[in-house]
């Protein structure tokens, strides 16, 4: 197994708009490596807004970006004149593709997020926007949220990354999903809990095998983010957020 800390991470922003960048070809310990990615899944960024804070207008191209809200909401707006309201009950997926621009916002409330950055198996594909409402439920099962078009998933992201979440009480013991051919990446996006003995607290995040990352287990009530990737998948180097390979940002240590 292997283990990436919550003080591994990569800061930026400012007391309004704090971001820590995680990179989860990290947790193999090796920070002279040439890409700091995990197959497709390039990074997340574990992002707090302050209320009435904007993010201006702003361009990607060849990203996949998951809106995953864990307490709070955010304004989307973007070039398509969407203008929606996300909540834990209300996530989004952008398809980039060769062009899209949007701006976020917290007009009514602050909140905690991540921001899932994925590389798309090709460049320059056709730009799309979905959304999916749910009803968050502490009931320790997995949810799907977003996946390839070959899982069924709720919102398509196009390359081979799954992304689920749990949300669950103190006590369970819970199996981790597995799919042919793809590794299972798990961050704990608060809460307490331990797999195979090793403890993992908020902003942990460990990888292994299916066979070594069999259960997880709740010390106190939890939300699990899960990725599941196909690390030798085809993908694209040309998205201006996912692309980069390696962080200039200043890396945080407590």
């Amino acid at each position: 197994m292997n283990i990436l800390r919550n003080d591994q991470y990569f800061r930026y922003g400012d007391e309004d708009f704090r971001v820590g960048t995680r990179r989860p070809g990290l947790a193999f310990q090796d920070f002279a490596r040439e890409d700091y990615a995990f197959g497709p899944l390039s990074r997340f960024d574990h992002v707090h807004l302050a209320e009435d804070y904007l993010i201006k207008m702003h361009l990607h191209h060849n990203d996949e970006i998951l809106s995953y809200i864990y307490k709070g909401e955010m304004l989307h707006r973007d070039t398509e004149d969407n203008k929606v309201l996300l909540t834990p009950d209300r996530l989004m997926v952008m398809n980039a593709g060769h062009e899209f621009h949007h701006e976020e916002s917290t007009p009514h409330a602050d909140n905690e997020m991540l921001q899932i950055l994925i590389r798309p198996e090709e460049e320059d594909l056709q730009p799309d926007v979905q959304f999916w409402e749910r009803e968050v439920k502490s009931d320790s099962k997995w949810n799907l949220i977003a996946g390839p078009r070959s899982m069924n998933p709720p919102m398509v992201v196009r390359n081979e990354v799954a992304v689920f979440d749990l949300h669950g009480k103190a006590g369970d013991e819970i199996r981790i999903p597995t799919e042919a051919s793809m590794t299972p990446w798990l961050y704990v996006m608060d809460g307490r809990t331990e797999v195979s003995g090793e403890p993992l607290d908020k902003g942990d995040g460990i990888t292994g095998s299916a066979d070594e990352l069999k259960t997880v287990k709740l010390n106190e009530d939890a939300t699990l983010v899960l990725f599941l990737v196909e690390l030798d998948a085809p993908m694209t180097l040309k998205g201006n957020f996912s692309g980069h390979k390696r962080n200039s940002m200043k890396r945080y240590q407590k």
